[in-house]
């Protein structure tokens, strides 16, 4: 009986560690279930929206899963290939539709019926895609009747053809309000119909823009706001693109100095909202601005590398003010100096940056060309000066061929204006050379406008008795005065910080600080001009 009750625990152990009748074990569970598919539609696949980059779903045959809905997986396709092999449009694919648009690559800003350039190439040539010499102003283009207006009216590379330029004011025209203090210009450009002049006052807290009628007078409603708070703010130059105004500056509204650029109406008003340039740390400072007839090219100086030393940096905004790609580095430490003062000119093929490196006694003009997308077109900058001497102010005009670039030099002999012509490809052909006579005295701070084949350079001199006043000199291609030095101003105090810009009927507007009182403690903005007269130059 034991036996028996043995057995019968035995068999009810067994029975309770079997699996059941039909349960699955290791060895009889069969192969895995197949697994789901990748799609069952084109929308179940990543970025299928974008149809320009087509990613469809390929249906598996025969099914993975026997009975249920037919899957698949993502297949990317070919891209949609636009390109129409014709240089002269922007081909674009529409993501949504997978259509294909082709827009003219060029511009007719001025609305004189004739297409500026592409970027990077010359009006007329082959696939420039435009023959617009100025697409800046519709009084100049091929076939145009040359005029003494400060255009290239024919488009044959020169300015008011032999015209020479005299003072028109007797007494300039003040700008900036009266109630502002220490103000000092800082643009000042021509629509073909008014000048807006750009000036910084009190002390930095304020930019303001003014629309002036052809002979300097201030219109209604007077000054705009280009800040609009109270802040350490210092205002840069301004350029006409044919039918608006490009302004830069720097403000700390946030803390550090960042670089602004808005676009005016013709009016000086902005268009449109601020858009900062720079967020990075340390100051950025000194803008500058160039148009290349499509965009916007704005250098500075800026410290987000070195506390200490300061380089170049760059960026292109397309021609609404919209960043295109991100701020680009132009420069880096050299020989122990930061790089400060930048200043820039957008050339034929490409862009140019002159700079200054140095201390308090000893300084180097640099210079070097980029593409216009900023990259550097030389190995290395050039320096214009020997570094044995202090030279400063310096300030960079394309004038139809080759750069032209200046500065003042407040130890050489004499302590006058120097220039030097540079090619595209960096090469100079004119060295530096003494473009103004000052006697024992000093001349400051060149500004300079090329007309093709002179350039004409605006700069303060106190030869005559002691302070500032402004003389006006025309140069050839080759530095040789072609015109003597022509005194502008007659004020009691000084008048420095010239800037000049073309206008109406071929005068040069210039816009300048002058110390209104003894003690340079009430300094204002004023407004002068050289007329042209035609035909009456060597």
């Amino acid at each position: 009986m034991a036996r028996f009750n043995w057995l019968r625990s035995t068999v009810l152990v067994l029975a309770a560690l079997s699996p059941s009748c039909g349960a699955r074990t290791g060895l009889n569970a069969g192969p895995p279930a197949p697994p789901e598919p990748d799609c069952y539609r084109d929308s179940d696949c990543d970025d299928a929206g974008d149809l320009c980059l087509p990613v469809v779903c390929v249906l598996d045959i025969p099914p993975v899963r026997p009975g249920a809905d037919r899957g698949g997986h993502c297949v990317t396709l070919d891209p949609v290939d636009c390109d129409d092999n014709d240089p002269c449009t922007n081909d674009t694919c529409q993501p949504a539709t997978g259509q294909c648009t082709y827009d003219i690559a060029t511009f007719d800003l001025d609305g004189d019926g004739y297409r500026g350039p592409r970027v990077g190439t010359i009006a007329g040539e082959k696939d420039s895609c435009g023959d617009d010499c100025d697409d800046t102003n519709a009084a100049a283009h091929p076939g145009g009747i040359e005029v003494c207006d400060g255009v290239d009216n024919d488009c044959n590379g020169i300015i008011d053809d032999n015209a020479t330029f005299v003072p028109m004011d007797a007494t300039p025209i003040q700008i900036s309000s009266p109630d502002t203090k220490n103000s000092q210009p800082s643009g000042l450009g021509w629509s073909g119909d008014t000048y807006v002049a750009e000036y910084t006052a009190d002390q930095g807290k304020h930019v303001f823009t003014a629309q002036l009628t052809t002979s300097g007078d201030k219109l209604p409603p007077g000054d705009h706001k280009l800040t609009d708070f109270e802040t350490d703010a210092f205002g840069g130059p301004l350029v006409w693109t044919g039918d608006r105004y490009g302004a830069v500056w720097q403000d700390r509204r946030d803390g550090n100095y960042e670089i602004f650029f808005s676009y005016l109406k013709d009016t000086g008003e902005k268009a449109r909202s601020d858009v900062q340039i720079t967020n990075a740390g340390g100051f950025s400072l000194y803008p500058s601005l160039g148009w290349n007839g499509t965009q916007f090219i704005v250098v500075w100086q800026d410290e987000r590398d070195n506390p200490q030393l300061y380089n170049v940096y760059g960026q292109i905004l397309d021609v609404d003010g919209n960043p295109v790609g991100g701020n680009v580095p132009l420069t880096s430490d050299q020989i122990g100096f930061g790089n400060e003062a930048p200043w820039v000119a957008v050339g034929d093929t490409s862009v140019a940056v002159v700079w200054g490196i140095g201390d308090s006694k000893f300084r180097y003009i640099q210079f070097q060309t980029f593409t216009p997308d900023l990259k550097p077109m030389m190995e290395k900058p050039i320096s214009l000066t020997d570094g044995s001497t202090t030279a400063r102010g310096q300030y960079i005009a394309w004038n139809k061929g080759n750069y032209v670039v200046a500065w003042h030099d407040e130890s050489a002999d004499p302590k006058g204006i120097y220039a030097a012509i540079i090619e595209e490809d960096g090469t100079v052909t004119i060295p530096k050379t003494a473009i103004s006579a000052p006697g024992g005295k000093q001349s400051r701070n060149p500004n300079l406008k090329g007309f093709g084949n002179r350039v004409l350079a605006v700069y303060q001199d106190n030869r005559d008795g002691g302070k500032y006043e402004l003389y006006a000199r025309m140069v050839r291609n080759d530095l040789v005065p072609l015109t003597p030095e022509e005194r502008i101003t007659f004020t009691p105090n000084d008048s420095t910080n010239p800037i000049a810009s073309f206008g109406p009927d071929g005068n040069v507007g210039i816009l300048f600080r002058d110390n209104s009182t003894e003690g340079n403690q009430d300094q204002h903005v004023f407004f002068t001009r050289l007329g042209c007269v035609a035909g009456t130059g060597p």
